[in-house]
């Protein structure tokens, strides 16, 4: 399940229906007709202008009858992708003055044109951060924001469908035909088997050197490194978004043992 923010704290809906309707409303009373039967698990994507509006949607959730049933609760940024398929409504992030951000690196919550890496990387970590801290505190099981990957696109059988049945190495690339890997109908292609191999072979950990995290970040997000950086093995490096995620999970381990957990 994914939602953006509650009402009336929603300035704009980012996930709206075909008639740019919204979905808020529709979307939790479907998860409290669901919620006897599964667990839920809630995902929602941010950006500069939405990442504040996540703690009113916290308090939602735990008001509501089915807060014990929801089983995890992540937060990630909006990424920058590609190209939107035909007949899809695309997902524009905006800033404060209604203008595309255009941001750098794996979000588009950087200044725009001109930004560096650094600024929008460091969005993303400190608030990705945040957003953490505040699930936990409201009781809701979160990722530690350590144990993240590796990524799917580094997985064989991991596969992304897009609407006309074309395969996709990871769901960033959804819609941008020409990244490809194969075809739901099984049918060969050679432009299809190139990108298939392609991604097969990715490595842009080996620029990461000696770093830690490296096994569990693998060299961070290929959609960033395609759409931002314009080549699928430059790594996007988070290293400080790990390291500010240790500190939190020392934290959370050192009070559990203290009461006894």
């Amino acid at each position: 399940m994914a939602i953006c923010c509650p009402p009336p704290s929603c300035l704009r809906c980012l996930r709206p229906l075909r008639g740019r309707q919204g979905t808020f409303d529709k979307i939790i009373e479907n998860v409290r007709k669901v919620a006897h039967k599964v667990s839920i698990t809630i995902g929602g994507n941010f950006d500069e202008s939405s990442w504040e509006s996540y703690p009113a949607l916290l308090d939602f959730l735990r008001d509501q009858e089915f807060a014990d049933t929801i089983a995890k609760i992540n937060f990630k940024p909006i990424i920058k992708g590609a190209s939107t398929p035909k007949g899809l409504i695309p997902l524009t992030a905006v800033g404060t003055n209604g203008q595309p951000l255009n941001g750098t690196c794996m979000t588009t919550a950087g200044a725009g044109k001109g930004s560096s890496m650094c600024d929008s990387c460091h969005f993303v970590d400190e608030k990705m951060t945040f957003l953490r801290d505040e699930t936990r505190r409201r009781g809701f099981p979160t990722p530690d924001g350590v144990h993240m990957g590796p990524c799917e696109i580094h997985r064989k059988h991991a596969h992304t469908i897009g609407p006309d049945g074309s395969l996709y190495a990871c769901p960033g690339f959804t819609g941008e035909k020409a990244l490809s890997t194969g075809h739901i109908s099984g049918r060969s292609d050679a432009w299809r088997d190139s990108n298939r191999t392609r991604f097969d072979t990715l490595d842009p950990w080996k620029d990461c050197g000696d770093c830690a995290y490296m096994p569990i970040c693998a060299g961070g997000c290929v959609t960033a490194s395609y759409s931002q950086l314009g080549d699928v093995n430059t790594p996007t490096c988070h290293k400080r978004s790990f390291e500010s995620a240790i500190v939190s999970l020392a934290h959370e381990l050192a009070g559990a043992t203290e009461s006894g957990v």
